[in-house]
């Protein structure tokens, strides 16, 4: 194995030392209130002891030692009594739930937790060290239907708890409708201040078929589960819903596409995730968000074997947030399949969350416009763009990390709907198309594209309100694995 340190290009740009700086762990996660609040959270301080953690649960999950009250036989079941007791008997401090060893076949919802106006977080945490030998595991995807669901999933929730009872009914309302991306999650954490350790998270869509036929678009079948019988659809893994100050430690997150899914509910206020050892795997923007998620000492595996052009990171961080997806010291990797050993796939592009027409680019569509408007809407030719859609700029740093051979290694980060980079660096341009918006390392790609646009629109950026990058890298080594 060789290794060679990254050079600054104009479609690998690099950090200074000085930007670098203000990508350690320490400033990237500081909480954005007050003091008093700020303190209540230090992921790294934990990972920084060589002792292992002291983990004493308040509740277990084990399906073949049910001879205690504080045992569940599911996972679900455990956190329901665990929020009922909190709320019953006030209980403020964290709570622990141990899970045994073993495979939970069951969708995980663990809901906003406040006690006498302080938020209770929650631990869920693997008996064992080893997180492959407990998995949360489920088949889920967003074309699976909102009937089709209360079908699968709906015994499981009639007992719960109120919260964790109308998790599902938001999901269960949508009727003969699809579910869509952010209801095809197997855990969906909504607890401020939430802990992982020890486990193995997988939505194992498409992992029973062989890869679905996506040219025959005219079959609109379902198999037995209600889902579609071709399509690479989104299936997350991972949802961290509008929940602050989580961290995952010693987790494996496992699917294809859209694997983690962290957002905030205000695009101007983000959320924090943290990541340590951890291991994320998937093919199609499987690390993807609006919110801010730091990533420590984890192994990000790209999968080509359902698609010959994967992408790690799909940020839509909004421009006015420092910071959006980091990694820091990760390890790159690949699954040895013929399409990764191409060494065309990308690092990432820049999500256009909820775009329906672009500002960018020339399109050949006669009289087309697009305008700033209260919702992204396209109806050929006029189009409108909301500010939250514009906004919506995306950001990646990678740092002291390792990046293997099936990244591109001349141009890792691409447009969103546009073209393709060879190895080389050279780019082959898609025809335009109503949500293309080309790569932008910063604010001031973002002006010098929309220069004339943002001026008919009545907008201003100053690259003073953004003065950190919107991608770019610091001392990465390409490796030739």
């Amino acid at each position: 194995m060789t290794d060679m340190l990254t050079t600054s290009t104009p479609t690998r740009p690099q950090m200074t030392k000085e930007q670098a700086d203000l990508y350690r762990p320490e400033m990237v996660l500081k909480h954005d209130v007050a003091e008093k609040e700020r303190a209540k959270w230090d992921p790294i301080a934990p990972a920084l002891t060589d002792s292992p953690r002291a983990l004493v649960p308040d509740y277990r999950v084990d399906p073949g030692d049910m001879t205690s009250l504080d045992c569940f036989a599911s996972i679900q079941q455990a956190i329901s009594k665990a929020v009922s007791d909190a709320k019953i008997h006030r209980r403020t401090r964290r709570l622990y739930i141990e899970i045994a060893p073993g495979t939970y076949d069951e969708l995980v919802y663990v809901p906003a937790l406040e006690v006498n106006g302080q938020k209770v977080p929650i631990t869920l945490y693997g008996r064992e060290s080893d997180a492959s030998l407990t998995k949360i595991s489920v088949n889920i995807d967003q074309g699976l239907t909102a009937n089709a669901y209360s079908e699968l999933f709906g015994p499981a929730f009639l007992n719960t708890e109120h919260t964790i009872r109308d998790m599902f009914k938001e999901v269960a309302s949508r009727g003969t409708f699809d579910i869509g991306t952010t209801n095809s999650c197997v855990l969906r954490i909504r607890n401020d201040g939430f802990e992982a350790v020890n486990l193995t998270i997988e939505n194992r869509y498409n992992e029973d078929r062989l890869t679905p036929d996506i040219a025959n678009r005219a079959d609109v079948s379902r198999n037995d589960k209600g889902q579609y019988s071709h399509g690479q659809h989104q299936a997350v893994a991972l949802l961290v819903d509008g929940a602050d100050r989580v961290m995952f430690e010693n987790v494996r997150l496992l699917g294809d596409q859209d694997t983690l899914y962290f957002k905030t509910n205000e695009p101007k206020v983000t959320v924090k995730s943290y990541y340590k050892d951890c291991y994320i795997e998937g093919d199609v923007d499987f690390i993807f968000g609006n919110s801010t998620a730091f990533f420590d000492h984890c192994e990000i595996c790209s999968k080509g074997a359902r698609t010959s052009d994967t992408y790690v990171a799909a940020p839509s961080t909004n421009i006015h947030i420092p910071y959006g997806i980091v990694f820091w010291n990760c390890d790159f990797t690949h699954d040895g399949s013929e399409a990764a050993q191409r060494g065309t796939f990308y690092l990432g592009r820049q999500w256009f969350e909820r775009v329906r027409a672009t500002p960018y680019g020339t399109s050949p569509v006669p009289d087309y416009s697009c305008t700033l408007g209260e919702l992204s809407h396209y109806e050929e030719p006029t189009g409108t763009i909301a500010l939250k859609t514009l906004e919506a700029v995306g950001k990646v740093a990678v740092l002291h990390s390792r990046i293997g051979s099936h990244i591109n290694p001349a141009a890792p980060w691409t447009d969103w709907n546009g073209g393709s980079f060879e190895k080389d660096g050279s780019y082959h341009p898609a025809p335009w198309a109503p949500r293309f918006r080309p790569v932008q390392f910063g604010i001031a790609d973002f002006n010098r594209y929309l220069a004339d646009w943002l001026k008919q629109q009545d907008l201003d950026y100053p690259e003073q309100d953004a003065p950190l990058p919107f991608i770019a890298e610091y001392g990465n080594r390409q490796t030739a694995l």
